[in-house]
């Protein structure tokens, strides 16, 4: 009997047609955010922040390439298009990258505590005996 194994390319060089690839640090964040989609206003959540896109639950009937605006507090509308979507959940790509001040500041003040926390700014100013919470220095 033989057996045959595919090999796979690198994951790092492995680019699907049609894939969304995520290129920025992804922030889990709880944030209930107002959206207009398709002549519709609601709100959604937040699960996931980056620069460059979001993860939403809570709107059906959303399919890729949607076009959707995305409120978020103290900021100017957001453009976007959904990348994926699963259910009640989507990935947004925003048409442009929010700043990074702007993300780091809702990362800061909509995060939960532990992570809002763990932003790479707040890592930075950190001395190093700081640098992992949680784990204790090797005597």
């Amino acid at each position: 009997m033989t057996t045959h194994v595919a090999t796979l390319p690198e994951a790092s060089s492995a680019r699907l047609p049609g894939a969304w690839h995520r290129r920025a640090e992804r922030h889990a964040i709880d944030l209930l955010a107002r959206y207009a989609c398709k002549g519709l206003r609601g709100t959604v959540l937040l699960k996931d922040l980056t620069h460059e896109g979001a993860r939403i639950e809570g709107l059906e009937a959303l399919r890729q390439g949607d076009g959707l605006t995305l409120l978020l507090p103290d900021a100017p509308p957001v453009e976007a298009t959904v990348a994926w979507a699963v259910g009640r959940a989507a990935g947004l790509k925003f048409d442009e990258a929010i700043a990074e001040e702007e993300l780091l500041r809702i990362v800061r003040d909509f995060a939960p505590a532990s992570l809002a926390a763990l932003t790479p700014a707040a890592l930075a100013r950190r001395p190093a005996s700081e640098a992992h919470p949680g784990r204790r220095a090797c005597a």
